[in-house]
């Protein structure tokens, strides 16, 4: 029974200091399709702003998910949907482009105004 005990309250130890660990980002969750931060992940790699691009996409994408509390899963299906469809393939990439363009011109007009 002690032995129980003893590994009832270890087990909430970690349990405890695991949701601390998660809290610490709680207050950012990703809103856009789970496809969108797989494609975000591969281009951070591949231009080596992480680790020189020395990491393994796997292990990058789960540290994502948990950043943004959510269950990615196997990034490397997304990745072939990502590869094989027509029209661009980096969608979500170029719409990041065209939000932070116009968020410049906005406080361009602004600066002028």
């Amino acid at each position: 029974m002690i032995d129980c005990a003893i590994n009832f309250v270890k087990t909430e130890n970690e349990s405890n200091s695991q949701n601390k660990k998660n809290k610490k980002y709680s207050k950012y969750q990703w809103t856009a399709d789970i496809s969108n931060l797989v494609e975000l992940a591969y281009a951070i790699l591949e231009a080596e702003c992480v680790n020189n691009g020395d990491a393994e996409i796997m292990a990058f994408v789960e540290f994502l998910g948990e950043m943004f509390n959510i269950k990615i899963g196997r990034c490397s299906d997304f990745y072939y949907k990502m590869r094989t469809k027509s029209g661009s393939r980096t969608a979500f990439l170029q719409k990041l482009i065209k939000a932070l363009e116009a968020r410049m011109d906005r406080d361009e007009e602004k600066r002028s105004n």
